[in-house]
């Protein structure tokens, strides 16, 4: 027992020995609260967790990556939007398909046309003046019948804006498609090898019109669009030959023809064509609204990439590479709804429902299942021929929830170019100077990662904090006591 009483460090002195006074009081006090607000910190610094941000060399063996992305392209069929992969390993893929979806919009309004809407209805258009419009139908229809007694060319006539030198030969535009119930025309450019294939077939379609009854309701033309500029960008014809169909007298409306491009296809496509009319006469009181001139193509989906440098691009392309492009009448302007890098295989549902339940947590907006520098941007072509490029840088990085959840996600930067080639030629022999307009989205990932962790702080540490403040506190206001004691005693004794 004796030994145990030599081992006591903290002896009690007897209470009549002490001495107390009231600066001692206060300065005890002012020692009380600050190891109060002390030790109340640092309990709350051991409930709250915290975000350590470092970077590290990414040593990630995953071979892909997702490039996934919602993009408009508000100046392009989508029978001609085509998107391209390339990168610098040599990897080139043409004209994806594969996790690729295709929508038509409307490029005046941006409604969606849907895949199969091929014409709508409506009661409210406005239409020409009448009597100007059924003056040049009379007068048109006169030129007609005298073609096919033979006193005209046995060619399509070939429209456009009327002029004084060639009035019999050209005709204004809408006087042309106000001439017959049922009107096709075919645009076309003499440096273009598709429209030069399709003038025989053309013309011998003509003069197979002209000696039946299609005669009466059917009327063909053609129109040269490096000389009909306006007209030809007026009705945003970019892709030649387009064979565009014009029904009811109206100049804004059309459908284009899709089929085969020999005398046999097309007759039998008019000859249903005006059947289906005559079958529809009187059953429809609604005016007939074909889509407006003017089409989008609203593309979504995904590509796999791998984690090199690389580019994916849309451009337009013929399906079937039966048709030749004018880049002075593309037009590359896009929409960005939402372009994201992110992992394969990618569980976007489980991982925004655990996102939304952490949106207050600490790793705050860090937080997503990717961060996009690009979303809802509208990107105008303010010049002819102008491709719109964008460069992305993009870093890796990773987020480690307190209960050992990791995510992978990817952010980048992006910088926005307009490039226009200074040597650009529509039917030159060499493709890089008749590259079309088109939207490129340049991409370049860090071989860097940052990892984002969450961290809390452990009770081992909580406790020596803990024992440090109420130690300081005490010692360091002790000493505060007695040197304020001692202090006031020389005073006095002076």
């Amino acid at each position: 027992m004796s030994a145990l009483r030599k081992a006591h460090f903290y002896r009690r002195v007897p209470k009549e020995l002490t001495e107390g006074n009231a600066l001692g009081g206060v300065v005890s006090l002012v020692g009380i609260v600050c190891s109060a607000f002390l030790v109340y910190s640092n309990a709350a610094a051991y409930l709250t967790t915290a975000v350590r941000t470092k970077l590290v060399l990414d040593l990630n063996t995953e071979d892909h990556i997702e490039l996934a992305f919602n993009i408009t392209m508000e100046g392009l069929p989508c029978r001609f939007t085509a998107i391209d992969f390339f990168d610098v390993t040599g990897t080139k893929r043409l004209n994806i398909s594969r996790d690729i979806m295709k929508v038509r919009v409307s490029s005046s309004d941006g409604h969606i046309l849907g895949m199969g809407e091929e014409e709508e209805w409506t009661d409210d258009v406005e239409h020409d003046d009448p009597d100007e419009s059924n003056r040049q139908a009379h007068e048109l229809a006169s030129l007609i019948a005298e073609e096919a007694e033979g006193e005209a060319e046995d060619v399509p006539m070939l429209i456009g804006g009327a002029t004084e030198r060639d009035t019999k030969e050209r005709r204004h535009f809408s006087a042309f498609v106000n001439s017959k119930d049922f009107v096709m025309v075919a645009y076309g450019a003499p440096w273009c090898p598709w429209s030069r294939r399709m003038e025989p077939v053309w013309k011998a379609l003509h003069m197979t019109v002209l000696t039946s009854p299609l005669h009466d309701t059917v009327a063909l033309g053609r129109v040269d669009c490096t000389v009909e500029k306006q007209l030809c960008a007026s009705q945003q014809v970019s892709a030649f030959p387009t064979l565009r169909i014009y029904r009811a007298h109206d100049t804004h409306s059309h459908e284009n023809y899709h089929g085969d491009r020999t005398v046999e296809a097309l007759h039998d496509f008019l000859q249903e064509s005006v059947e289906g009319m005559e079958e529809a006469a009187g059953f429809h009181p609604l005016t007939h609204l074909s889509h407006r001139a003017g089409e989008g193509c609203q593309v979504s989906g995904g590509v796999l990439i791998s984690r090199v440098p690389g580019s994916l691009r849309f451009s337009a392309q013929s399906p079937q590479a039966a048709h030749s492009f004018d880049p002075l009448m593309m037009n590359a302007s896009h929409h960005v709804s939402a372009l994201l890098f992110v992992p394969p295989l990618f569980d976007r549902a489980s991982h925004i429902e655990w996102s939304s339940q952490l949106t207050t947590h600490s790793l705050g907006a860090i937080i997503d299942p990717g961060e996009a520098a690009l979303r809802q941007e509208t990107f105008v072509m303010h010049e002819q021929a102008t491709t719109l490029k964008h460069y992305l840088k993009v870093v890796p990085q990773r987020k480690v929830a307190i209960d050992g959840h990791v995510s992978d996600t990817f952010q980048y930067s992006t910088n926005y170019n307009e490039f226009r080639p200074t040597d650009l030629k529509p039917h030159a022999a060499d493709p890089q100077q008749r590259l079309v307009p088109n939207a490129v989205f340049s991409y370049d990932i860090s071989p860097y990662r940052v990892v984002h962790r969450e961290e809390r702080q452990s009770l081992g540490s909580f406790l020596t904090q803990l024992c440090a403040i109420v130690g300081g506190c005490f010692t360091v206001f002790g000493l505060i006591d007695s040197a304020l004691f001692y202090g006031v005693k020389a005073v006095k004794q002076d």
